[in-house]
Parts: structure tokens; C-alpha cells; sequence
């Protein structure tokens, strides 16, 4: 699952970061909070810290804030960072290293199951004793812990969260004489009307799969539940049964409904999002990510009047609006072989609670920790609507390219686009899922061996 990188969008979030950067250096030690019983060492110590924002990313200046921040509250521990690039981390670095358990002491790391193998293979330490000591469950949003918990004990200390909600554009609605779909029967009355009329109706690149995985993965949570999702996608149940195939159904019957762009097995995301952006096309579902980028004065859609909504319910399913895609997938973590747990726990937990305010200023995500206090920042309009919005949330599944592994991904890939192309039915898209997560499970426990 990517998110959108267009040009525009970094340059407003660099801009925002040296802003940030600068007014971080003036928040002083307000921002380094050691909870009162918490002791840590007076001598001398150095903390690796292991992360995936080199020079020139956004994240990089509020990484180095804070570990000045934090320095100064504690002379004696220094904090050396080892920024990686996130490509080279995730598929090279990150792994050679957790093999004989050389990562830093505090570290970067997916949850789900990309960190299933390091924890399985005692590499990462077990946080139980800390979160208790720090109160820290009652901090976090609700399933902030759900990815990063293996045998009911937690592993990581969550960064950030991203939630799926649909961008309407009421403009286009009214013109149409719509309103904004609350069930998936009005969604497809929306799609056929706006088809009728010449408008296309909802935003996808289908050339880059993991846009259908987007819309598909929802459906999937609506159909089934989060919950159910959740387990099947971990092994602890299967992919084949009524609720996924309808998932897929669904799918079907949106694009065969008219619901999406002429000949999008062949456009791009970043084509197809420029669409709604552009004010072309009334819907568009999509991450969190996407909020700043709906409110950058330069696209035609800031001018109008975008509503933010969970997805449509669907009738008999198991799933509500207030369960959504997404959740947190980022999370720092502690080398189980670190010879100063206590202290490198007490600065991830800065670090975190500190990046997950900043990125959320910047525009980047949504914070998973309660009481987030912004000041007076100025944070997108759009953003802070869908934070208010999973305030209730009971529920979340991340986006399956993300949950699954190996071979699964590539599979789940080709399958989406198999819907799409026609080639491929729902029941044979739910089977074949379920064959493909299978196989890359064996394959990470053989892995792993």
C-alpha cells in the first residue's frame, strides 16, 4: 500500500517541516516527560537509534529535535541515530541485523507480520512491564497495540495511524442532485445516476493494484468485520468463505455499475487521483494521507464543499461505519539483546508520543495517542475532520498488502486486477486469496526456522 508522493504534496510538507523544526527547538524540555517513580541510570550511556528518515525527509528534522531534547534533559545518555533509507531498511538492513540481534536499541519497525519473524525469533523485547509502569494503555486510541501485539503481549510502542474515508465532493452531488451515499444500495443508485449524467463517479488507478485493494479490503470490512478479517489475514481463519466472496461481489458490482474511470486497468493512482483533485470526479476513496492534499489551495477541489464520510454500510454485513481500513502499521521497538532496556524505553516513549504530534501537524497521519496537545498549529482542515470521525472507532483491518507477506502480496495483486479485468470470479478471487496466504505463511515459518 503506497501513498501518494506527488511533487506538490512534498514540497508543502518540507516547507511545513522546517516550520515545525523551528518552533520545536523553542518547546524545550516541555516535550521530555520521565514519569514521576521512573528511574533511570546517572552514568554515562550511548542508545543506538535505528530509523528510516535520512537527511531530506520531512520526518528528519523532528527526528533530530527530539533527540536533542532529549539529550539535554539527560546529559548522560546520548543518543546516536542510524537513518536508513526506507526501501534498503525494509528488505535488507533491518533483516541482516535482527538475524543476530545487532539492530539498534531502539529501532524502526513494521508491525503485523513483517515483525512477526523478528519477534518470533526473540530478537524484539517484550514491553508489558514498561506500559504498565507508564500508564501507557490508558494513553493510546483504541487498537493502537492491535499490530504489534504477538501471544497477548505487546512489542512496540505505536507512531502513527491512517484511516480510509471517502472525499465526496457535495458540488457534484448537488449539480446531480444527489446526496452523499450512507449504504452501499445508495452508493450504486449514486454511481448509476452520475454515469447517466457523463460524470465518472469514483476515483481509481487500477494499474497500481493496491488502489482496488483500497475499495476491496473496505468491503471485505464491512462484509465480514474487522475482527473476522483480522484473523483470517493473520492464519487463524480462512480467506474462503461467504463473507469475502461478497466482498469481492461488491467490487464487481460497482465497476460494472459504471463506477470508475474508462479503461483504469491502464491509469495510474496518481492519474486517478488527480481527478477528484481536480474536481473532475465526485468521489474518492482513499488513506488520511490524502487530507492535506485535498486542502492545497492549487487543486480545483479546495474551492468546494468536500464531506468526509465512512464508507457506505452494507446490508447484513458484519461490519459498521465505525469500523474502517487502516490503523497503525509504524511502531518504534527495543532490541531484545539492548544492555539498557529502561533507557531505551523511556526514549522511545518520548520520541513516539513526540513524532505522532509532529506528523499529525505536518499533515502526514493521524496520532494514536489521546490529549495531543497542537497549540496553535495550523493542521489540514480535512485531516482534523477525520480524526473527530475515529474518535469512535471499534475496529480496523490495515490494508492487506501491508498485512500479508511474501508471495501473498504479488497474488492478492493480480487477483484485484482480475476483478476488475473480468478474468477472474469472486468465488475464485476469495480461494485463491486464501491458497496464496496460506503458501507465504509456510513459507515465513520455514523462514524463520
Amino acid at each position: 500500500m503506497k501513498k501518494r508522493t506527488m511533487k506538490k504534496m512534498l514540497t508543502a510538507v518540507m516547507a511545513s517541516a522546517m516550520a515545525v523544526s523551528s518552533l520545536a527547538a523553542a518547546a524545550a524540555a516541555e516535550e521530555v516527560t520521565t514519569p514521576e517513580g521512573v528511574e533511570l541510570t546517572d552514568e554515562e550511556i550511548t542508545l543506538n537509534f535505528w530509523d528510516i528518515w535520512p537527511e531530506g525527509q520531512p520526518m528528519a528534522p523532528i527526528v533530530q529535535d527530539y533527540i536533542a531534547l532529549y539529550e539535554e534533559a539527560h546529559p548522560n545518555i546520548h543518543i546516536e541515530e542510524t537513518p536508513t533509507q526506507e526501501v534498503d531498511y525494509q528488505t535488507t538492513k533491518l533483516r541482516v541485523a535482527a538475524a543476530d540481534s545487532s539492530q539498534g536499541d531502539v529501532f524502526f519497525c513494521w508491525g503485523g507480520g513483517y515483525a512477526q519473524t523478528y519477534v518470533d525469533a526473540g530478537a524484539v523485547l517484550p514491553l508489558g512491564e514498561y506500559y504498565e509502569q507508564y500508564g501507557i494503555d490508558d494513553q493510546l486510541l483504541q487498537g493502537a497495540t492491535t499490530y504489534c501485539t504477538y501471544n497477548d503481549e505487546v512489542y512496540g510502542l505505536p507512531l502513527k495511524q491512517w484511516a480510509g474515508v471517502l472525499y465526496c465532493n457535495k458540488d457534484i452531488f448537488d449539480e446531480n442532485g444527489l446526496e452523499i451515499p450512507t449504504t452501499f444500495d445508495e452508493l450504486i443508485d449514486c454511481i448509476k445516476t452520475f454515469s447517466e449524467n457523463g460524470v465518472t463517479p469514483m476515483v481509481l488507478g487500477a494499474k497500481d493494484a493496491w488502489h482496488i485493494g483500497m475499495i476491496q479490503n473496505l468491503l471485505a470490512v464491512r462484509t465480514a468485520g474487522a475482527d473476522y478479517v483480522n484473523q483470517a489475514l493473520l492464519g487463524e481463519a480462512t480467506l474462503d468463505t461467504p463473507e469475502i466472496v461478497r466482498s469481492a461481489e461488491l467490487l464487481v458490482e460497482m465497476n460494472e455499475a459504471g463506477a470508475f474511470p474508462e479503461g483504469t486497468l491502464g491509469i495510474g493512482s496518481d492519474e486517478a487521483e488527480e481527478l477528484f483533485y481536480s474536481g473532475m470526479v465526485p468521489m474518492f476513496f482513499g488513506g488520511s494521507w490524502a487530507a492535506q492534499s485535498v486542502d492545497l489551495p492549487d487543486n480545483d477541489c479546495s474551492e468546494a464543499d468536500i464531506e468526509i464520510v465512512p464508507f457506505p454500510t452494507v446490508e447484513g454485513g458484519l461490519g459498521d461505519e465505525t469500523q474502517y481500513s487502516g490503523g497503525v502499521i509504524d511502531f518504534f521497538m527495543i532490541n531484545a539483546a539492548t544492555e539498557h532496556p529502561a533507557e531505551a524505553f523511556d526514549f522511545a516513549y518520548g520520541m513516539t508520543k513526540y513524532m505522532s504530534k509532529e506528523a499529525y501537524i505536518l499533515g502526514d497521519s493521524l496520532p494514536c495517542w489521546k490529549d495531543i496537545d497542537t497549540g496553535d498549529a495550523e493542521i489540514s482542515p480535512s485531516l482534523i475532520k477525520i480524526q473527530e470521525m475515529i474518535q469512535n472507532s471499534t475496529g480496523y483491518v490495515l490494508a492487506w498488502d501491508t498485512f500479508l507477506t511474501g508471495s501473498a502480496i504479488d497474488a492478492h495483486y493480480n487477483l484485484l486486477q482480475g476483478l476488475i479485468a473480468g478474468t477472474l470470479t469472486p468465488e475464485e478471487f476469495a480461494a485463491q486469496m486464501e491458497e496464496a496466504k496460506v503458501t507465504a505463511l509456510e513459507e515465513a515459518a520455514e523462514a524463520a526456522q
